[in-house]
């Protein structure tokens, strides 16, 4: 029998993160969801007697630059309790139910012909009011580990934690949610197991027919499967990486790196990952003549620790810039490090969506104007300017 490891990770939280606002104003509210991972975690702790750094995961522990689906995974197989935050977008976006869907397959694996004892590893919570009645069906799951506490059931985990007056409630759930993570794994070790390829896990079929969020490369090497200009990091390649992080923001992503496939730019939002050092120098960034529209944003990669960059870096990046700027570019970003760059993706990507969002708004389609049902009710003027967690 193996001996059960001192640093066993209690539980996984898994969530739908906020899409990049599509307004500049928007906030991002993921900050509630590492506000609950902290109380948790603390809560988990103390019934523990462990350190509360020690009993948990939520994506947001992560480097920079480790966001691969393979980490992720791997977290995966090492928790014992899966606790998704259920809101209307956790069951829209491919990310968490991938998540969810790699976890319960690992339980099948664990509990073969046990399936009460494979649920009893997963504690659903109800983060947003789920309305939808597919989906209402489902978060029903969550409706439990709130019982006795209306306002639970009527607006969330997360509306508890962000007003004071029902900051007493949050407290009874976040304990609850504790009581039952310890109760599940002091009852039955659940070992580390390797779970199947984040990618191979079978998931539902989700809504899709939105435009997918671009990712050009232009490296002037045809080496973007390799390319890695932060030294040591990140744990994939760059277009990959910043794939992924658009992709976590529940966005449908493509990558492109061939001068062939440019004119995709013309129809999706869309980032470019501008290497300064490519052999052709400013000249091969003339593949992006006529395609650098308002929606597409470049950043110029570079390794401010590189030695090349102290000799010649700040040269390169100005011709770069004034080239992008030449061809149309409104505006370049600059990422000299793997944090700055995940610090920007969150404002690039917002910034090519809305642009595109309003070119998309203001092409009117040929032929007579349609009659639009609703357009003067409030209530249905969602748009985009709140948080697509919600």
């Amino acid at each position: 029998m193996n001996p059960i490891p001192p640093d066993r990770c209690r539980f996984f939280l898994s969530y739908a993160k906020s899409a990049p606002g599509t307004s500049p104003g928007n906030r991002d509210t993921d900050i509630w969801v590492r506000n609950c991972f902290d109380d948790l975690s603390t809560a988990v702790a103390r019934q523990l007697g462990a350190d509360p750094a020690t009993v948990g995961f939520v994506d947001d522990l992560l480097a920079p630059g480790a966001t691969s689906k393979a980490t992720i995974a791997e977290q995966l197989g090492r928790a014992e309790v899966f606790v998704p935050l259920y809101s209307p977008g956790y069951f829209l976006k491919s990310w968490p139910m991938r998540e969810r869907a790699v976890f319960l397959e690992r339980l099948g694996r664990a509990f073969p012909d046990r399936p009460t004892l494979a649920r009893s590893h997963v504690v659903p919570v109800l983060w947003l009011p789920v309305t939808d009645r597919a989906q209402a069906a489902e978060a029903s799951a969550a409706l439990p580990i709130g019982a006795g506490i209306p306002e639970y059931a009527e607006n969330g985990l997360r509306a508890l934690g962000r007003l004071s007056a029902y900051r007493h409630l949050y407290d009874r759930v976040i304990g609850r949610i504790a009581h039952r993570i310890v109760e599940v794994t002091g009852r039955r070790w659940l070992p580390a197991s390797r779970t199947v390829p984040f990618d191979e896990v079978p998931v539902p079929d989700l809504p899709t027919g939105e435009t997918p969020f671009v990712v050009a490369v232009s490296t002037g090497r045809g080496a973007t499967a390799t390319w890695q200009p932060y030294r040591g990091t990140p744990d994939v390649p760059l277009a990959e990486f910043a794939a992924t992080r658009a992709e976590q923001q529940g966005l449908a992503v493509r990558i492109v790196d061939r001068a062939d496939e440019m004119k995709v730019l013309d129809g999706s939002p869309a980032m470019i990952l501008v290497d300064p050092w490519q052999p052709a120098g400013a000249a091969g960034l003339d593949v992006f003549r006529g395609h650098l529209h308002r929606w597409v944003t470049p950043v110029l990669v570079a390794d401010r620790d590189d030695p090349r960059y102290e000799r010649s870096g700040a040269d390169l990046l100005a011709g770069a810039e004034a080239r992008l700027s030449e061809l149309g570019a409104a505006r370049v970003y600059r990422a000299l490090d793997v944090e700055q760059l995940a610090r920007l993706m969150p404002s690039v990507v917002s910034e090519a969506r809305r642009h595109f969002i309003r070119r998309a708004n203001v092409q009117q389609p040929e032929g007579p104007a349609r009659p639009r049902l609703g357009i003067n009710d409030p209530t249905q003027r969602r748009g985009f300017e709140k948080s697509d967690d919600e």
